[in-house]
């Protein structure tokens, strides 16, 4: 079994983020986590300047200090860290014993047990976002798109996930992404992903799967704004809090937690292909 955490839209270095903080390591007590996965906006208002901005240490390294945390981070991008120098966050893994992001767009591949592996395939979102669904061939989006195409089609994992910033679909305030949704979800469906996760959305959020796809939302990291139950809504919340995931060879237990450590919702999702 590999569990590990997934959490969006954190970096406020307020009380929210600390509480999220606080949660995270009471979850972790019961359970250890291998590492945790940041779903972008991962400093507010305006991102970072340098590898040697203050809100590393303010938002990141002096917020995840208890023993239970000195795990790895994989973060990826949001928008308002496009309002600073997103390659900071990039260059900041080099400095930093747990901050990890090799590049804009990456892939981790680990194991879950002796016969099974997983692939988190963690994207910028923020480029394709702004896109609104027109790539021209030569576009650094384009880029993006057939390297997420490659990488997903070259990938052999049992387990592929894909973790970005923007909604495809929510019942938050930001909602559905039609044009971002028509760049990605066939790539999605084509190469067999399980799970897209995402923030933007200041909530907690499991969507119904579409076309076998799974959809959930864990940004709440630092801030929370109301959700709107719709047809499509298996679970929504407002609270601040994160997701748990814990992966064996068949199945994906999705727990969504509270600022307490407390358990919200859980969802037992069975492996593509698995019997």
């Amino acid at each position: 079994m590999l569990s590990f955490f997934v959490m969006g839209d954190a970096g406020t270095g307020g009380v929210g983020q600390v509480e999220v903080a606080d949660g995270m390591t009471a979850a972790a007590a019961r359970e250890p986590a291998a590492f945790v996965v940041c779903l972008g906006d991962n400093f507010y208002e305006s991102g970072v300047e340098s590898v040697s901005d203050p809100q590393f240490k303010e938002s990141f390294e002096e917020i995840y200090t208890s023993p239970q945390l000195q795990i790895p981070f994989y973060a990826v991008l949001g928008n308002h860290d496009y309002r600073g120098n997103p390659q900071a966050q990039v260059e900041y893994t080099a400095h930093s014993g747990r901050w990890r992001m090799s590049d804009r767009n990456y892939t981790v591949k680990l194991n879950v047990d002796d016969s099974t592996d997983i692939t988190l395939f963690c994207i910028d979102t923020y480029p394709l976002a702004e896109a609104n669904g027109i790539v021209a061939g030569g576009s650094p989006e384009a880029r993006q798109i057939r390297w997420l195409d490659s990488s997903l089609s070259v990938s052999t994992s049992d387990w592929k996930l894909v973790f970005g910033h923007h909604t495809l679909y929510s019942g938050g305030a930001h909602g559905d992404n039609p044009a971002l949704a028509g760049l990605l979800e066939p790539l999605f469906v084509k190469h067999c992903v399980h799970t897209y996760f995402c923030g933007h959305d200041h909530h907690l959020e499991m969507l119904k799967p579409v076309n076998g796809v799974h959809f959930v939302i864990s940004g709440s990291g630092g801030k929370h704004r109301d959700v709107n139950w719709r047809e499509s809504t298996l679970f929504a919340a407002t609270n601040l809090g994160f997701v748990r995931c814990s992966v064996s060879a068949s199945r994906m237990i999705v727990e969504f937690y509270d600022r307490d450590g407390v358990q919200l919702h859980a969802a037992s999702l069975p492996r593509r292909g698995a019997q």
